[in-house]
């Protein structure tokens, strides 16, 4: 009798313990909320994300230094986890790390990867496993053309790059013409649909459009052209090397039109090589020095510990962004349920340290990069006016 006894007692305690390590039943406290992400630490993107495990090692810290993240069902804060793998900018890399999120690591929510090419990939685990995501630096309007329910941009999508430019410039009324001269890569032919409408829109007329392969070296017959049509605004949608080479022989050829806009412009890759004549170009960023909306604190202090220049690495911030507003729809919907936290994201309206997010539907967010203007070697957000930190000079001194 006493060794059967025995041998129920071990039983039950065997079961307590198996018990003890399953996941907690319903109602029971959730210690801790797991964000999932895969991020483009190697390969081609690297240059652009290299950093991004340090900048979400260190908000995790910050969040969970600051007491975590209220959910009201819990009965207070709790702390999160980012977990996160390398999917070398590769697109099958990045399913297969997000399959393992949700089935092995058990994640509550996503947090998107960075690159549109990687995160079309990446949304459709979302999709299959009904896990909220919260896309950050990806904006490809073919994201958002699927029907997908389950992702959320924080951002604009890219045809509306440029939108605070030329709503700023209908505000003041005096570009009449512009120019687009466009890099033919996938990023910059994206944004200039949006920006020839959106001139449009601004009251502007569109004297000349010219899209020009990554490497060409010599614009020469294209600035001839410029000339000949006398643009108010030269706006050029590239990346920084693109955009340099042009600059360059523009300035040498003296090509003077009352403004440059150049989507790299607040880069170092475009500042550096351009120097001193850069002053009074304008371009885009999703932060600038001196920024103090939403949680800004938050955000300095992260980039304090990391030393991440926020200009060189000028889509790592948007991370945080994302991260911002999946805080905001858990807040919001005060439990950590699914379904319920993926309406409050597409409900909750806040202010981040990168501007305004309202979702805009199909998945789309609101945020854009602020205008940006070069002044004395310093970028400056000059639109829209809740972020700026000086004056738009125009037209440019030169």
């Amino acid at each position: 009798m006493r060794q059967r006894l025995g041998g129920i007692l071990a039983a039950v305690a065997v079961a307590a313990v198996a018990l003890a390590g399953s996941a907690p039943a319903e109602g029971q406290q959730k210690r801790t909320i797991t964000i999932g992400t895969s991020l483009a630490l190697t390969g081609k993107f690297e240059g652009f994300y290299g950093v991004t495990d340090k900048f979400v090692k260190a908000w995790e810290q910050v969040v969970n230094e600051q007491g975590g993240i209220a959910v009201r069902d819990q009965g207070g804060k709790l702390p999160i986890r980012i977990i996160y793998y390398d999917d070398k900018s590769d697109p099958k890399t990045t399913v297969k790390w997000y399959e393992k999120l949700a089935t092995d690591d058990k994640v509550d929510f996503f947090l998107g990867p960075p690159a549109s090419p990687i995160a079309y990939a990446a949304t459709a685990v979302a999709e299959k496993y009904q896990i909220p995501m919260v896309l950050t630096p990806s904006n490809d309007p073919k994201i958002f053309q699927r029907g997908y329910k389950w992702i959320q941009a924080a951002i604009d999508e890219g045809g509306n790059w440029s939108l605070p430019y030329f709503e700023m410039h209908k505000k003041l009324g005096k570009a009449k013409t512009i120019a687009f001269v466009t890099e033919d890569s996938l990023w910059a032919l994206g944004i200039v649909g949006g920006a020839v409408k959106n001139a449009q829109s601004a009251g502007m007329k569109v004297v000349f459009e010219q899209k020009a392969p990554p490497d060409l070296e010599d614009f020469t017959p294209v600035i001839a052209r410029l000339k000949a049509a006398d643009p108010d605004i030269v706006y050029v949608p590239a990346f920084a090397p693109f955009a340099v080479r042009f600059a360059k022989q523009a300035l040498e050829l003296g090509l003077k039109p009352r403004a440059y806009h150049f989507t790299a412009g607040s880069t170092v890759g475009f500042r550096g090589p351009i120097g001193p004549k850069a002053d009074s170009m304008t371009g885009e960023a999703y932060w600038v020095p001196g920024l103090r909306l939403g949680n800004w604190q938050r955000l300095e202090e992260v980039t304090k510990r990391t030393k991440i220049d926020l200009l060189e690495w000028t889509y790592v911030p948007i991370l945080g962004y994302g991260l911002e507003v999946l805080q905001a729809g858990i807040e919001k919907a005060g439990t950590l349920d699914r379904v319920k936290v993926m309406q409050a994201i597409q409900e909750v309206e806040l202010i981040t340290t990168g501007g305004k997010y309202k979702a805009r539907g199909n998945g789309i967010g609101s945020i854009n990069p602020f205008t940006i203007q070069i002044q004395k070697g310093k970028v400056v957000a000059i639109w829209p006016p809740e972020g700026a930190t000086g004056e738009y000079i125009y037209p440019a001194p030169w």
